[in-house]
């Protein structure tokens, strides 16, 4: 809070002479200037009604410029229609920088019924500080003056005339203007000049078939006009590139080359001798980096864009002065030329050759179209050089990680580096590029009414890792929680945070990860028409790289997110094995590739997309072509999954549907193999002894019997657990393509309902057996646990191979032949070589006895 609170205070103490000035220079009044060129406009012509959108339209609008009296004359007059108009129309506003603007009004009149009402004498404009660009944390120092004129009546014209003079003094009173010919609403009689000296030589260009001026000389001077031209619709264009301007234009620059502007930045951007504190940090950096030109310049970079925060303070000529490095490191804040020559400074200092060099972020290589002029570009970087490599360095971008190396050049395409021997422009090689990796995983539930889990780990490299790690910075990470969820909730409904959001940021290798994890709510839904389960796995669009557009007939280029390199999957968990046949896509031309897979394997399916960008637009001449491209993109960005519900029971639903016929075979079997069993009961191994004198069960026995004793029931639970028993398995099974021939898989179904039952009387067998010490107990224990083994190997093995189930590997897994591998190593030789046992069981069947 204290050091908000610092930050506010130094930043109105710096802005307190700007506003002192602005309150010892209020709004003037005075005559119309006597240097005007006559211009008569005709005052009975009306425009379209149907273009008059806002109850208003300017009968009359002129504006000319005096260059040698750096005054600019600007004269309006609105006709009011509607009350529409009244609401709109009744306010008048100029905007003005008091450093070296003075606003003169000369006229406000509103006409009525024939009549003038002077609403100049009086008037109470209010100047107010408007600083759009503060939320970017740059201050100009502009003003506003504003009046809100009363009683104004439909059809009343209001007419107006002011003059501002003089112009920021960082130009030199060179003529450097943009001219737009297009209106927001309609204008009849339009008038614009220029009045200049005729030796002064201007240069003018035509953006998208806009008039030239006509030249005239009139009391000696050069006159360039405009008048009778149609001013163009001001349309709203969607998507365009930041460098496309598709509104009629006119250019003039007075500068001849950009060799000229060049020299121009030179004067500006001097960089004076080093002070006490820049050689301090100096030292300070050289300390840190040792030896390494290449450490010291990571090293000044770091502190310039970490430790200087980004704020402007750009009043007057200072819109393209920089401060002073000294006074850029005291106070600890400045724009992109503070910074970039306070880097320069400490570079230089080191014997670093390094240059500011200026860019347009917007324009970029479209830059080299216009006329070279000042106001072409909007932002200044730095040009270094190391080691015989050039860097192009932004000190204003924060959370700039990696290797020096590794660095990604800024996306700007071409510079004006600031030097006594430029003559044009350099470009900007882009060597690197950042890349995003998106792994999202998918589990859906076992049962109707459970709940899934997403997990989503994304990666993001180099350049893309700088921005997303100020992206982060600028938000909590509970906010951040919120927003992922939002997003994840668009494409899945209900769900929560299983997990709290991780970040994993690796600033060596410049790679920032993210972890997040999720409960999706009953990710099943159920299809009342059809009763089978259905998910939908909904992949993020590229809508944000790749636009929609709904007009094939588009004029305008598209503009798309270039550079972008996105390697993304969805891995789909299933509860059972899955058929998928997705047809995959590949689409590669001059501006992007795109290309999609669907595999399987088992019980997982993984869509793979890849999504490169080639250039930061589409052209209007392929606008239909990649129309239908994205619409076949945006086909794979969903799959949809239908299931019948045979093994997707609702958690908390009712019971399974019994399989009778499975039910039925199994008491047959166990009719059968009870009558085996007692036919096997009366067979003996052992000739008769007398006297027959077997040793009573103790010992090690005694465990045995234990075992002996709980077997049946054991067998017994997992014949009734087996899902052989349930009616949907065999649903499943015949509505299972990719089971192969369901024949056989319906055969292995009957073959483990008999094996369960058959193992289930031999226990019980054998435990009659046991408890009568009967001389075939050994033999037939021995057959118990090598046909209980070789029933769990090939069961296993069946399972994995049609229902994809893992082989059971651990200790305690139901059927694990861990267990049974274990009592028949132990049991079985026991029983052939213990004293005591073969004294135990030595009695035949009671018949033999009695015989």
């Amino acid at each position: 809070m204290t050091r908000t609170l610092n930050q506010i205070l130094v930043l109105l103490l710096a802005l307190l002479p700007a506003v002192t000035q602005a309150r010892q220079k209020p709004v003037s009044t005075g005559p119309v200037p006597s240097w005007l060129v006559p211009w008569q406009p005709n005052l009975q012509q009306k425009p379209n009604a149907k273009h008059i959108s806002d109850g208003f339209y300017l009968l009359v609008a002129e504006t000319q410029y005096q260059a040698e009296l750096q005054s600019g004359y600007h004269h309006y007059v609105r006709q009011i229609v509607s009350e529409a108009g009244i609401q709109n129309g009744s306010q008048i506003s100029v905007d003005y920088d008091p450093q070296y603007e003075k606003l003169t009004f000369h006229r406000i009149v509103i006409k009525r019924d024939g009549h003038e009402i002077n609403r100049l004498a009086g008037a109470a404009f209010k100047v107010l500080q408007q600083e759009e660009d503060l939320s970017r944390f740059i201050y100009s120092g502009t003003y506003t003056a504003y009046l809100i004129l009363e009683d104004v009546r439909k059809g009343d014209q209001i007419e107006y005339s002011y003059s501002l003079t003089g112009n920021n003094p960082i130009f030199d009173n060179k003529i450097d203007e943009e001219y737009y010919q297009v209106a927001s609403d309609p204008v009849v009689n339009f008038y614009r000049n220029i009045i200049a000296r005729p030796d002064r030589q201007l240069h003018f260009k035509a953006y998208s078939q806009a008039a030239l001026p006509q030249q005239r000389s009139w009391n000696g001077l050069a006159v360039y006009e405009w008048h009778h031209i149609n001013l163009q619709d001001d349309d709203n264009f969607s998507n365009l590139p930041s460098w496309y301007n598709p509104f009629a234009r006119v250019q003039v620059s007075e500068y001849n080359s950009w060799q000229e502007i060049a020299q121009w930045a030179q004067w500006i951007n001097t960089i004076s001798p080093p002070g006490t504190a820049i050689k301090n940090k100096v030292a300070s950096l050289k300390q840190q980096a040792g030896n390494s030109p290449e450490a010291y310049l990571q090293a000044a970079l770091r502190f310039v864009q970490d430790d200087i925060r980004y704020m402007g303070i750009e009043m007057g000529e200072y819109s393209h002065r920089p401060n002073t490095p000294d006074r850029v490191l005291a106070q600890r804040f400045g724009d992109c030329k503070d910074k970039s020559l306070l880097l320069c400074s400490l570079l230089n200092a080191n014997g670093i050759s390094a240059h500011m060099a200026y860019v347009n972020t917007d324009l970029k290589e479209v830059v080299s179209q216009r006329l070279p002029s000042p106001t072409a570009f909007n932002h200044a970087i730095v040009c270094a050089m190391v080691g015989g490599k050039t860097y192009w360095l932004d000190p204003t971008l924060s959370y700039q990680r990696g290797r020096l190396a590794d660095f990604c050049e800024p996306e700007y395409q071409l510079a004006l580096v600031i030097t006594d021997t430029t003559t044009q422009l350099t470009p900007i090689r882009k060597a690197h590029s950042g890349q995003v990796v998106i792994r999202e995983t998918i589990t859906l539930p076992e049962k109707e009414g459970e709940d899934g889990t997403l997990t989503a780990n994304t990666a993001w490299y180099r350049e893309d890792a700088d921005a997303q790690r100020a992206t982060m910075a600028s938000a909590s990470l509970k906010d951040k929680e919120s927003t992922f969820l939002t997003f994840y909730r668009k494409l899945y409904g209900e769900m929560a945070l299983k997990d709290s959001l991780v970040l994993r940021d690796n600033p060596d290798s410049n790679i920032l990860r993210i972890h997040e994890s999720y409960v999706v709510r009953h990710l099943w839904k159920k299809d009342s028409a059809t009763n089978k389960l259905q998910f939908s796995v909904i992949a993020q669009s590229p809508a944000d790289i790749l636009p929609y557009v709904t007009d094939v007939n588009r004029k305008v280029p598209l503009a798309i997110r270039y550079p972008y390199n996105q390697d993304y999957q969805i891995i789909i968990n299933t509860p059972v094995e899955w058929s998928l046949e997705e047809t995959p896509l590949h689409v590669k031309n001059d501006y992007y590739q795109f290309d999609f897979t669907a595999t399987h394997s088992g019980r997982q399916i993984v869509l793979s997309y890849s999504l490169k960008t080639f250039r930061d637009h589409v052209p209007a001449a392929y606008m239909r072509q990649y129309a239908g491209e994205i619409k076949e993109i945006q086909k794979t960005t969903s799959l949809d999954l239908t299931l019948k519900p045979a093994l997707m029971q609702p958690a908390n639903g009712p019971a399974v549907r019994g399989n009778w016929l499975a039910i039925v075979l199994a008491l047959c079997a166990a009719a059968v193999f009870a009558h085996l069993a007692t036919r096997y009961y009366r067979h003996s191994v052992l000739p008769v002894q007398h006297p027959l004198e077997p040793m009573p069960i103790g010992g090690w026995l005694s465990l045995l019997a234990i075992g002996l004793v709980f077997s049946p029931m054991y067998e017994l639970m997992f014949l009734c657990k087996a899902d052989v028993f349930n009616y949907e398995i065999w649903a499943t099974v015949s509505a299972r393509r990719d089971l192969g021939n369901i024949s056989v898989v319906q055969l292995y179904l009957i073959g483990e309902v008999i094996i369960r039952v058959f193992l289930l009387c031999y226990s019980v067998l054998l435990a009659v057996l046991f408890f009568n010490r009967r001389d075939t107990f050994p033999f037939a224990l021995a057959t118990y646990y090598f046909a209980s083994t070789l029933y769990l190997f090939v069961f296993n093995r069946l399972n994995a191979h049609y229902f994809g189930e893992s082989t059971p590997g651990g200790l305690w897994d139901q059927n694990s032949i861990i267990w049974p591998l274990l009592r028949m190593a132990l049991w079985v030789p026991y029983l052939l070589i213990s004293p005591r046992a073969k004294a135990t069981f030595i009695m035949p069947h009671p018949a033999l006895l009695r015989d």
